[in-house]
């Protein structure tokens, strides 16, 4: 029956077409309407609101789901209940175990503060059927073989293992069998972080897959090219967090936001980038309303494909990826230095990789190879000082032990580095 279901969630993705932007918005309508009205019902947080828009709902940052996570799920799990099964879980590598007949999955932590996802079973069977009517819009073909490299895996990746496609789920944790259990499975399709695709790449691993898709961690522009060049196909994008699925690349190769599941209301916090504001469209779990990502995405153009579901040219970062810098005709006020800015100077000739960590007096700055670090110092200070900005003091750090299970964060600021300054903004 799950099978069925995926099927049929599936099939009912791919006959979801909108005929353009107006269309699409007043669908989106009609779906808020019923999730605004249930809130209360389903939510203790919401209880005593009689909401009729989606504006009477208030902005959830991510202290406020930690905070109140008992209170914003519908099975009235605690979040130390919730940790405890998705921690032991993870220290076994059993993702099966459910909690009052719901799965718990472990965020990355990536925000500062770990928290937990829940979904049914049936929310599961919907999130595979969306996913492969988003990243095969085409079909499915017999014999698809598709190997996913996740840090945890489960009933959520599981569900539609066997028949006209089959999973292999290679296991994060075990660095050392990543590449070898790839090769093994013979993918048509390989799902997997960007820093696991560069190490195939870079490995020369011997697969020829017919789609690469991107998950989990932002995808550079450097990192797409190296994998392509290797893989000999594009690599696509899967948006996704704990919040839910957020997007993926159409066959044009544009990231468009997944406005049939999710409602998105952008808080611009500069020109042609913004903060998503995200209202999954389905989920009754766990309540992910009006809920402020940490992600800051640079608005793309009309795709080609004639989706009218809106464009990302690029998922920047982390908020707490911008990093913030002393402008220098005001050295009291502080200026936003985006993450791909910081990227596309440090990446300059010779810099294979780089990590840059803000600190209250300096940025460590970290670089492969390390004979490449003058080239990648100079080339950070002329990009701030271009930018309008003090240059920071830089100083040389040692490459960090890479850790496949958490995601890939090549620009980080340290905590209590400008608190709270893109948190006023927005």
């Amino acid at each position: 029956m799950s099978r069925a279901r995926v099927v049929a969630h599936y099939l009912a993705a791919r006959r979801r077409r909108f005929t353009d932007r107006e269309h699409l918005e007043a669908w989106q309508r009609a779906r808020l309407r019923r999730v605004v009205a249930a809130a209360p019902r389903r939510y203790p947080f919401y209880a005593g609101l009689s909401p009729r828009t989606l504006d009477d709902l208030p902005v959830l940052d991510k202290a406020t789901m930690v905070d109140r996570f008992s209170d914003l799920n519908r099975v009235g799990l605690t979040l130390d209940q919730a940790l405890d099964a998705a921690r032991t879980a993870e220290r076994h590598r059993d993702f099966s175990t459910t909690l009052r007949g719901v799965s718990v999955g472990l965020s990355s932590g990536t925000s500062g503060r770990q928290s937990a996802f829940l979904t049914s079973a049936a929310e599961r069977d919907r999130w595979a059927g969306q996913v492969l009517a988003t990243v095969m819009p085409d079909g499915v073909p017999r014999g698809t073989r598709v190997a996913l490299v996740l840090r945890a895996g489960g009933p959520l990746y599981q569900t539609v293992d066997g028949g006209r496609v089959s999973f292999t789920f290679v296991d994060l944790a075990d660095h050392a069998r990543i590449l070898g259990s790839l090769a093994e499975a013979r993918p048509t399709v390989v799902v997997a972080p960007p820093s696991v695709l560069v190490m195939a790449a870079r490995a020369g691993l011997p697969i020829s897959p017919r789609q690469v898709v991107s998950v989990a961690e932002v995808l550079d522009p450097h990192d797409a090219a190296l994998v392509e060049a290797a893989l000999g196909v594009p690599v696509s994008q899967v948006y996704q967090a704990t919040e839910g699925f957020l997007g993926a690349s159409c066959r044009e190769g544009q990231l468009h936001l997944a406005e049939d599941v999710v409602h998105i209301e952008p808080l611009w916090v500069g020109e042609g980038r913004f903060v998503p504001v995200v209202t999954d469209l389905w989920r009754t779990t766990q309540a992910m309303l009006r809920v402020r990502l940490d992600d800051v995405l640079v608005v793309g153009t009309p795709c080609e494909c004639g989706s009218p579901l809106r464009t990302v040219a690029e998922v920047v970062g982390r908020c707490d990826d911008v990093l913030w810098l002393p402008r220098a005709d005001d050295p009291a006020t502080l200026a936003p230095f985006f993450a791909d800015f910081v990227r596309g100077a440090a990446l300059g000739a010779g810099v294979d990789d780089f990590r840059v960590l803000q600190l209250p007096d300096r940025w460590e700055l970290a670089t492969r190879p390390e004979s490449a670090w003058p080239v990648a110092a100079a080339a950070l200070r002329e990009a701030t000082a271009q930018a309008g900005c003090v240059p920071p003091p830089l100083v040389q750090a040692a490459w960090p032990d890479d850790d496949p299970t958490r995601k890939l964060r090549r620009v980080r600021r340290a905590a209590g580095v400008a608190e709270g300054v893109l948190r006023q903004a927005v």
